[in-house]
């Protein structure tokens, strides 16, 4: 009885000291740049933009004002907008919605998004992550083609104010502070990174990928390819709404 005694309370221990797990998942259409996002986030390296038709799920230990995070980022495939990523979303602690300054389809996209993240007829949480306090973010990427640019800041900062949602803009090519900021005030707001989720990756399979030392994370890291999570077929986004 008491080896048990001191085992149980070396694993409450253990428990207490591991780091806290929050998840993110970043969600936007295709070719807007989530991805790059990630890696720059969690490995100061520019791995340019790719395209995949799954999600993708990094692992990393980043340090937010001092107390050290297990962090989950799922980047959802935008490969096929028919479906909500209602799983996914259900799964994470907050939201970064993603989108491309220089392509207005993809801001359309993310506004929609957090307008059935918003829906008030969603009231309950399993449904409507949102209404339970949910940190969401909306972030322009792709600022260095400004010449390009189809999407107002003023047009950002707009959407984001009317949904509760910070807002930056920022280039994933340049390397500017403002992904920084996003990323790390996304995490800062997270206050109960614990809460139930019914998504879950223990059966993914997974591969290291090498981190580099900054301010916010460590060496170690992986990158997980996710199964598709099955998701219920919806219409068009702009439709959605009854």
């Amino acid at each position: 009885m008491a080896a048990f005694f001191v085992t149980a309370v070396v694993a409450m221990r253990d428990e207490r000291s591991s780091p806290s797990r929050v998840r993110i998942a970043v969600i936007g259409s295709s070719r807007v740049g989530k991805s790059a996002l990630i890696v720059r986030y969690l490995t100061r390296r520019y791995i340019g933009e790719y395209h995949s038709n799954t999600d993708l799920l990094y692992r990393q230990t980043v340090t937010i004002n001092g107390t050290p995070i297990e962090l989950e980022v799922i980047d959802v495939s935008g490969s096929n907008l028919e479906k909500f990523p209602t799983e996914q979303i259900q799964w994470a602690d907050a939201c970064l919605l993603v989108y491309s300054v220089t392509d207005r389809t993809s801001f359309e996209y993310a506004t929609e998004v957090l307008n059935i993240l918003k829906k008030p007829h969603n009231s309950s949480p399993a449904h409507n992550p949102a209404s339970s306090g949910m940190p969401l973010a909306l972030l322009g990427n792709k600022t260095d083609l400004d010449h390009l640019r189809q999407v107002p800041t003023k047009d950002g900062q707009s959407v984001s104010a009317a949904h509760g949602a910070s807002f930056s803009e920022a280039s994933v090519a340049d390397n500017t502070g403002d992904l920084y900021r996003c990323m790390d005030k996304l995490l800062a707001e997270v206050r109960t990174p614990q809460r139930t989720r019914k998504f879950s990756v223990t059966k993914m399979l997974g591969s290291l990928i090498g981190g580099q030392n900054n301010n916010n994370q460590t060496t170690r890291g992986s990158v997980v390819a996710c199964p598709r999570v099955p998701t219920p077929t919806r219409p068009a986004l702009a439709a959605a709404a009854p």
